[in-house]
């Protein structure tokens, strides 16, 4: 059987054991359910954590017998990009480094014009800043120089 192992299930591990660490924080960290409250802080996390790893376990089963792992190179364009907003967001805050990226995004990647890509990124952030900051009352990281 370990013979068999591919770099596929073994992403499918990784991503298991993501899941798990996500169930025990919301369930013993964060707090799953509160009888006067209802869903706590650690509902979301525990619900994506389960579904994570239910189907990591699937897929982990599926990709037995498989050796066609290929590897796209474009696909580590998506590890810089949560890596970048990753960094931003301890020097800026996440709502500035997401801004930022949808910036870089749209003007690098997907070549729109400068009016285009401010008028989305405005949109996107005051949506963002109108669910999160003013309707759910969630406070987004400040990072180093607390801007946002």
């Amino acid at each position: 059987m370990l013979s068999k192992l591919n770099w596929r299930c073994v992403l499918f591990i990784i991503t298991t054991l993501l899941g798990l660490v996500w169930v025990v924080l919301g369930i013993g960290t964060y707090g799953f359910w509160s009888a006067e409250e209802g869903p706590g802080a650690g509902f979301f996390p525990t619900i994506v954590g389960t579904v994570l790893i239910f189907f990591s376990i699937i897929e982990c089963i599926r990709s037995f017998g498989r050796y066609d792992v290929k590897f796209d190179k474009d696909a580590l364009f998506i590890v810089f990009s949560v890596a970048f907003i990753l960094i931003l967001n301890y020097i800026v805050g996440l709502l500035l480094a997401l801004l930022i990226y949808y910036i870089v995004w749209l003007k690098c990647v997907e070549n729109y014009p400068w009016k285009k890509v401010l008028l989305i990124t405005l949109f996107y952030g005051a949506i963002m800043y109108g669910v999160f900051s003013l309707w759910l009352q969630m406070p987004f990281p400040t990072g180093l120089f607390g801007l946002i």
